[in-house]
This record gives structure tokens, C-alpha cells and sequence, in this order.
């Protein structure tokens, strides 16, 4: 998680601790990267916000001031008292683990706060800001992409390389894209570098933004994603191939498919747009 540390908070009671290494904690510096991502999170007033690892609270601050009824989820203890000590009841401040919280799938989550509250999510009433460890980043994304509640707008911070991937286009497709794109449409807001932060991380950063697609009846996102993990399951080899070789279909009936959507038999999964793993997966189903 990245804090702002041109506002380092000395309490009365409280010290501020130092970075925790078993928590990956960064010290983020550059107020311009604060600045852009309240500004990109459009804060409506009274609108809901779900803050993943607030840190010392500088994106918090920053998020009420912009009218926000803000839940702030922080696993370190350690950063509670001086959360608290800052916005007492200005937030609903919650001790724990995010993904541990959002084990179930349901349409509403209830959240008890320090401070004895209750601070609610449903679906497609909330947006989430994320400043969290890259290790868990596939994990935050899969629980709230696939998982209800769903955001409307998710704006999180992540390795650079790893916000590459997740908005490639073709020829440069990844499972982890397509995963990514058949639930958001997403955008890099701003890179930043390891020197923004303190202490330096090893890699550099960028902001990512996704705006999540509603949730269809009928819809089965998870099916395209099955298929388009099969297509992926050797790099090195023809879309077709890796499809055949499932048992599920022939090859003879891929290449037909691929026909009808005009591309080359010879075409490697890399090289799909989403559009064109929807309509695939639509003709792979009659026959």
C-alpha cells in the first residue's frame, strides 16, 4: 500500500511507525499522483467510496474533503489508532483483511467498523480507490470484478508492467486482459515512477482506472473466460490446436469458426479482441 508522505501526521498520542516491509508499505511522495486520482475518481457528493489500505490517511482526507462517505479498509493495526485519532466518525474505518471480508457473494456487504458503526456496499453504488500490495493485485481485481457488490469505477495502483498487460490489444493479448476487458473498460490515468516513493520500491508504478460493465442476465462471462484459457494454455501454438486438443472440439470445427468470424486459421490467441472471444465462444456453443 503507498502513502502520501508530504503530510506525515505527529499525534499526541501517536507516532507514526515506520514502513513495514511484511506489508509492503511505500511512502508515496509525489503529491501530483494524489492530486490525479481524486481527480479521476469523480467524487459525486454523498457518494459511497471503499478505500483499500488508507495508510496514514492522506487519500482519505482528500476523498471526504471531495464529499465522499468513505469505508476504509486497513489490515495493519498499527495504522488504526492514528486513522482514528485523524477522522473519528468522518469514516467507517475497518481493521482487516479485504478479501477475507468479501468471502461471500452477495449483493450487500455489511462492514462493522473500529468504532462500533456499520458502514453498507450493494451493488453499483460504490467506488473503489486501492493502494495495495502488488502480490494480492490479481486478487483484488478478480474479487471485485467477478464477485457482487460490483463498483462502478475502480482506480488502483499497480506495477507498470502488470497495467500494461491488463489494457493490451492485439497482438499483445494475455488471459489476464481478456479477463480484465469482459468486465471493464479500463485506461492507465498516469505512470509513476520508483522514485516517487519512499522507500523506493524495485519496479515502477501506474494508476489504472476501470469503469465495470454491468452484470447482464443470460451473461456467462466465466464460459469465454474457460475458453479463452484453453486458447492460452500454450503460447507457442495455432488458437485452434489448443482448442482441439481439449477433446471438446474438433479442429476441423474451429478453423470452420474461425472462418465465419474472418480470421486465419493460423491465428494465436494473443491476436483476439474481446468482441471477437464473445462471438467465438457464441459459435463453439451450437455446435
Amino acid at each position: 500500500m503507498f502513502f502520501f508522505a508530504g503530510e506525515l501526521f505527529l499525534f499526541r498520542k501517536y507516532m507514526l511507525p515506520k514502513a513495514k516491509k511484511s506489508f509492503s508499505q511505500n511512502f508515496l511522495t509525489n503529491r501530483g499522483v494524489l492530486e490525479k486520482i481524486v481527480e479521476v475518481a469523480e467524487i459525486k457528493k454523498g457518494e459511497r467510496v471503499l478505500e483499500i489500505g488508507p495508510g496514514t490517511g492522506v487519500l482519505t482526507k482528500a476523498l471526504v474533503q471531495a464529499g465522499a462517505q468513505v469505508i476504509a479498509v486497513e489490515l495493519d493495526e498499527d495504522l488504526i489508532p492514528i486513522l482514528q485519532e485523524q477522522f473519528g466518525e468522518q469514516i467507517c474505518l475497518v481493521q482487516g483483511d479485504i478479501l477475507t471480508l468479501f468471502e461471500k457473494n452477495v449483493q450487500e456487504v455489511a462492514f462493522t467498523s473500529v468504532q462500533g458503526t456499520e458502514g453498507i456496499l450493494k451493488d453499483q453504488k460504490f467506488k473503489l480507490i486501492a493502494n495495495i500490495p502488488y502480490a494480492i493485485t490479481s486478487a483484488i481485481l478478480e474479487q471485485f470484478f467477478t464477485k457482487a457488490p460490483h463498483p462502478t469505477r475502480m482506480i488502483v495502483m499497480v506495477q507498470r508492467e502488470v497495467a500494461d498487460r491488463l489494457l493490451a490489444i492485439p497482438p499483445k493479448m494475455s488471459l489476464l486482459s481478456v479477463v480484465c476487458q469482459l468486465y471493464a473498460k479500463g485506461k492507465k490515468v498516469m505512470n509513476v515512477s520508483r522514485g516517487s516513493f519512499q522507500p523506493m520500491p524495485k519496479v515502477d508504478s501506474a494508476v489504472v482506472q476501470f469503469d465495470l460493465y454491468p452484470l447482464l442476465d443470460g451473461e456467462d462471462r466465466e464460459a469465454i473466460i474457460q475458453l479463452a484459457k484453453q486458447g492460452f494454455s500454450s503460447k507457442r501454438k495455432q488458437l485452434q490446436k489448443n482448442l482441439s486438443a481439449t477433446g471438446k472440439f474438433s479442429s476441423q470445427t474451429v478453423k470452420e469458426c474461425l472462418e465465419k468470424l474472418g480470421l486465419d486459421q493460423r491465428v494465436r490467441a494473443e491476436n483476439l479482441t474481446i468482441p471477437q472471444w464473445i462471438a467465438l465462444k457464441q459459435l463453439l456453443s451450437r455446435t
